[in-house]
């Protein structure tokens, strides 16, 4: 028989026991704390574009794409004389090659004119020709170029094309295709500046033309006598 101061250790010892597996499985079911997250890396700054665009439009006209195209308008034509018809084109292996140098000139500048952030002058120069009748201000014609870059960029895309075409011409030393080629390229040019550098807009009559004192109406001009 155990003594009754044995019964109170056992009891004791069994209660401890007891609570020590109850604060055990307490402790294993409490949810493990959540951490922070962690901070996001910081992002890189945008990586500068890889080209800087210094030349306005004119520069470019002046330095690449004028002298291109006036070489391969005059690298091929037909002139008719008192002797007869003369043809001018390239004959030997240099003359063709400075044709194609002119072509591939023309073709990669008009990518060049299409580069965001290019002007249409540069800082306090004025437009070629201004002061001329008819003839935008740099400031006229910046506003356009603005308003209507889209045109703009499909006006450089026909260049392109026509350059392509010359190009095309000649490597297959072809000068009828080159004059054909020449012709497209004066079209897309002549369009460009009708709209951007000299925009010709005739004004409509008064409407009251005909009708008043200071403007006589105009009198009917018959197209075959009596």
């Amino acid at each position: 028989m155990k003594s009754p101061l044995a019964l109170v250790c056992a009891s004791v010892a069994a209660f401890s026991g007891l609570s020590a597996c109850q604060k055990s499985e307490v402790t294993s079911a409490a949810p493990a704390p959540v951490s922070a997250p962690a901070p996001a890396a910081a992002q890189p700054p945008p990586a500068p574009p890889p080209f800087q665009v210094m030349a306005s439009i004119q520069e470019l006209m002046d330095a690449v794409i004028d002298p291109s195209a006036d070489a391969l308008w005059d690298s091929v034509s037909i002139t008719e004389t008192v002797k007869g018809t003369v043809f001018h084109q390239p004959h030997s292996d240099e003359e063709w090659q400075e044709a194609r140098r002119r072509a591939i000139a023309l073709i990669e500048g008009t990518n060049l004119l299409v580069m965001d952030g290019r002007k249409l002058v540069a800082p306090g120069s004025p437009v070629l020709d201004q002061g001329t009748s008819g003839v935008l201000s740099a400031e006229e014609g910046q506003k356009l170029f603005d308003a209507k870059h889209a045109t703009f960029v499909q006006f450089a895309r026909a260049l392109r094309e026509a350059g392509t075409q010359m190009l095309t011409a000649i490597d297959k030393k072809d000068p009828t295709g080159m004059m054909n080629a020449g012709a497209a390229m004066d079209g897309v040019c002549e369009s460009c500046h009708l709209t951007f550098w000299y925009p010709q807009v005739i004004p409509p009559l008064p409407a009251d033309f005909g009708t008043t004192k200071a403007v006589p109406h105009p009198k009917r001009i018959p197209l075959s006598p009596g």
